[in-house]
């Protein structure tokens, strides 16, 4: 009902809002995490109601991934950028296939992190859908993926090498 849909927003924001902030040097075990989230609330970044959202185990299995743990060190070499807003111009029968025009819109967005390694720039969006296949994200936000590359290459001038989805329902990575 109505309160799960509450706390599904909320849940969204919650790990949005920590994987926006998170010191990837002080991520080690759930004490350390927990004190990361205590810092927010206190500061007031955070509401106690989305803390009480995140799933220590969710954000401990994501530093311990391969993927996190490439963050990690990109973190360390300050080559990790989070929510980074873009505009991009965007040909309308891109969007929808059955326009039929040649105008042009203005996409507006923000992206949850990228990080650049030394043969290219990985971005990377996080999701709290309750899902139960990976297919089910990747239909859902693959275009978006694409325009957040795209976007990048764009504000950045470099080669975006891969579009990940985490998914925290699913506790895995997914390329798109």
């Amino acid at each position: 009902g109505e309160k799960e849909e509450y706390r599904g927003a909320a849940r969204g924001t919650a790990y949005h809002r920590l994987m926006e902030c998170l010191d990837y040097t002080h991520a080690e075990d759930v004490h350390q995490i927990q004190k990361q989230i205590r810092m927010l609330t206190d500061s007031r970044k955070m509401s106690p109601e989305e803390a009480q959202c995140i799933r220590i185990a969710d954000i401990l299995a994501f530093v311990d991934s391969k993927l996190g743990q490439r963050m990690k060190t990109a973190a360390e070499q300050n080559a990790l950028y989070r929510e980074q807003p873009f505009v991009i111009a965007q040909k309308m029968n891109q969007i929808e296939a059955a326009w039929n025009g040649e105008e042009t819109v203005l996409v507006q967005g923000i992206i949850d992190v990228y990080f650049e390694e030394e043969d290219g720039l990985v971005v990377l969006d996080y999701k709290t859908d309750r899902v139960r296949t990976a297919d089910e994200l990747v239909r859902r936000y693959q275009s978006q993926l694409t325009y957040y590359a795209r976007a990048l290459s764009q504000i950045t001038g470099k080669a975006v090498k891969e579009k990940i989805i985490y998914s925290f329902a699913l506790g895995k990575e997914i390329n798109v």
